[in-house]
Order: structure tokens, then C-alpha cells, then sequence
């Protein structure tokens, strides 16, 4: 995520609200200052010249947020006007520039914390391994369709899961050798959903929360909103009362205004994300009646990292009933 658990309850502790606009673009206001900002989040410490390369780039303001920062650093993206967080280790700090009003969150530190680079995320891949187990004996065209990138590109990814051993094309059709190796694949290498989110409270039951969020986004856009999660396993799979409800849009509200109140990551009875993982979303035409559902192995996914003591049997719950839609397609096909 580019912005984690730990920023956003620094913001809210500060007073200032983030609603996500995209899946690197966040509305931030405090008191009557607002500005929607690009977020640059990076894993490891930037460099002066990085921040000037980026300043070249990006023709609107930006919020950076790092592990660390010099002191040269912080200058140059002073001196752009933009703004900056240190997502450190024991804390997060940095000075935000909202409609020409400064808000500082407490000095910054010099203390670094490194992780590894990551390189560009392959979602094209993750949402082919997604289509095949839904739609099995797809033809190479029919999945360039359904995962919606070129099919030299399908042709690509195609070949790399089969250097895997994980598909295989048959004269119906592509289908993956064996839907359990799949998932396991699949969610061992996931890295998530990316994007922005964000995590609230509210009193009222679970499944009213995420209706009544599905209800607001709808409102302007109503194919750009699906429920994962607990919520989402407890129609496809009941197996337990649903304790956090997951929800994904394609752009972010403010549910202040829908009573609830920010959270942190781990007390949170809802958490809306705007995320970069375009295939997380079923295909157009696939929508199932009542609450629209995210992609089965998304609800897979979320369910694994929900909260509670028996997410494990809850999400096995799901894995089998992944499982036998899956041979079901297989052998209707």
C-alpha cells in the first residue's frame, strides 16, 4: 500500500482527513485547507536527485512519503512546495501543504528503515491466473478480453505460468494443471492490492456497513465498487459472523459523512480501498444479485489476513468452494 496503516492514523491523530481519488491521488483537508495530492511512496530513502527528477515529472503537487529523509532532502521538497512523511519505524512525521496552509506532524528523524525494492507489478499475470480458474478452456482471445490487456501480452504471461507448470493449453482451450498449486501460487506471490486505504468504525453490523458504503459509492460509481472479506465469504461460504467488512472502489469517499469514524488498522470494522490491482474486480456482465462480490481469490486473500482466531477455517471454507465451482465449470464446459 502506498500509504500504511501507520500514516493514516498519524493523519487522523493530527486532524486531517484523507479521502483516496485513485489509486496514487489522495484529497487531504484540515480545518478549510484542502488539496488532492499525487502520492510518491517509496520503500527505501530518496536522493536530492531523486526528489528533482520526480519534480520533472509530476506537473501538479505530491506527497512523498519515505522510510527516511536527509535533510537535503527535505529541502528540495520544500522548495517544490510539495509535501512529505517519514513513515519510520517508531513513528511518522513530515509537513503537509494543504491550500497554502502548513501542517507539521512532529519533528522528523533520522532514523532509516530499508526494505528491498520492488520491481513493477505484474497484475496482468495475477489476473489471468484469476480468469483461468473462473473460466477454464478460455481461448488465448477470450482472455486477452476477460483480463484486458493484448494478447502478445496473454501470450506472454501464458508461457511464463507454463515454465511454472502451473497451465496448460488444450485443444478447448487454456486451463491450469491443478487448481490447488494454483492458489497456492497465486497467494503466495500476490503482493496485495495496492493502492490507498483507508479504515474506519462504525457500531452497526458489518454487512450493514458494507451495504450502506456499496449503496454511497454506487451513487457515482456503481460498477467500480465490490465487497471482499468476511462479509463476502459469509454469502459465498458462510462459516462465521462477519467482523470487518473489505470494501474496493475505483475512487474513494469520505465516510465521516456516513457516520463512521477513522480507525486503526487493527480495531477497524471497515476498511475502503482505491486499489492499483485493476483485476481484482469480476469481468462486466459477471455481477452477482445483491452485494457485488470481488474476485473469488481476492476473497480468498482478504479472508487469510482478516482478524478473529479462525480466519484459517473460514478461508478453507472459501478454498473449497473456489474448488468445486471450479470442477464444476470444468466439467460443464
Amino acid at each position: 500500500m502506498l500509504i500504511s496503516a501507520s500514516v493514516w492514523q498519524a493523519l487522523t491523530e493530527a486532524g486531517v482527513a484523507l479521502v483516496p481519488r485513485a489509486a496514487d491521488r489522495v484529497e487531504l483537508s484540515y480545518a478549510d485547507a484542502r488539496a488532492t495530492l499525487t502520492v510518491i511512496a517509496s520503500p527505501t530513502p530518496l536522493t536530492p536527485r531523486d526528489i528533482t527528477m520526480s519534480i520533472d515529472r509530476h506537473a501538479g503537487p505530491c506527497l512523498i512519503i519515505v522510510p527516511s529523509a536527509t535533510v537535503a532532502v527535505r529541502e528540495a521538497i520544500d522548495a517544490a512546495g510539495w509535501s512529505w512523511l517519514i513513515d519510520g519505524e517508531q513513528q511518522v512525521t513530515g509537513v503537509l501543504r494543504l491550500d497554502g496552509e502548513r501542517v507539521a506532524l512532529r519533528p522528523p528523524t533520522e532514523a532509516v528503515k530499508r526494505s528491498a525494492k520492488r520491481g513493477r507489478v505484474p497484475w496482468g499475470t495475477f489476473t489471468l491466473v484469476r480468469r483461468l480458474i473462473q473460466r477454464p478452456y478460455a481461448t488465448q482471445q477470450e482472455l486477452a478480453v476477460l483480463v484486458g490487456v493484448s494478447q502478445p501480452r496473454i501470450s506472454q504471461a501464458l508461457a511464463a505460468l507454463t515454465d511454472k507448470d502451473l497451465v496448460r493449453r488444450t485443444p478447448s482451450g487454456w486451463v491450469v494443471r491443478d487448481l490447488d498449486e494454483a492458489i497456492r501460487w497465486w497467494l503466495s506471490t500476490y503482493p496485495g492490492p495496492g493502492g490507498i486505504s483507508t479504515y474506519w468504525y462504525n457500531l452497526a453490523p458489518v454487512v450493514e456497513q458494507a451495504r450502506a458504503i456499496v449503496e454511497m459509492a454506487a451513487q457515482t460509481d456503481a460498477a467500480g465498487v465490490v465487497v471482499s472479506g468476511d462479509v463476502a465469504a459469509d454469502i459465498i461460504a458462510p462459516w462465521r459472523a462477519p467482523t470487518r467488512a473489505i470494501i474496493y472502489a475505483r475512487d474513494g469517499v469520505n465516510l465521516a459523512d456516513a457516520g463512521f469514524v477513522p480507525a486503526g488498522g487493527e480495531e477497524a470494522t471497515l476498511e475502503l480501498t482505491v486499489p492499483s490491482d485493476p483485476g481484482l474486480c469480476p469481468p462486466s456482465g459477471q455481477a452477482a444479485p445483491g452485494l457485488p462480490l470481488a474476485d473469488p481469490l481476492q476473497i480468498l486473500w482478504d479472508v487469510r489476513r482478516s482478524p478473529g482466531p479462525d480466519n484459517e477455517e473460514a478461508a478453507q471454507r472459501v478454498w473449497n468452494t473456489l474448488r468445486q465451482r471450479h470442477h464444476d465449470r470444468r466439467h460443464a464446459a
